[in-house]
C-alpha cells in the first residue's frame, strides 16, 4: 500500500520563493517541467504557489524554461 507524501512546505513551515532556485529545481523534472503534487507530495495550496513561483523565476531568467541539450 502506497503512503501519502507530507508535503515538504508544511512540514518546515515555508514558503517557495523564486529567489531559492535550487529549492524550486526539486519540484522540476529533468526536462524543466513542473512536478505534479502526485510525484512531489506537495499539498495543492503550496502546488499553486510552487508552480507560480518557478514561473517567475523562469520568467526572470534564475531558471530555464527547456533543458540544456
Amino acid at each position: 500500500m502506497a503512503t501519502k507524501k507530507v508535503c515538504h512546505f508544511c512540514e518546515n513551515s515555508l514558503e517557495p520563493s523564486y529567489t531559492d532556485s535550487s529549492a524550486l529545481r526539486k519540484f522540476m523534472n529533468d526536462r524543466a517541467r513542473i512536478s505534479s503534487r502526485l510525484r512531489s507530495g506537495v499539498c495543492s495550496k503550496h502546488q499553486r504557489a510552487l508552480s507560480r513561483e518557478i514561473k517567475h523565476a523562469r520568467h526572470l531568467a534564475i531558471l530555464p524554461f527547456v533543458p540544456r541539450i
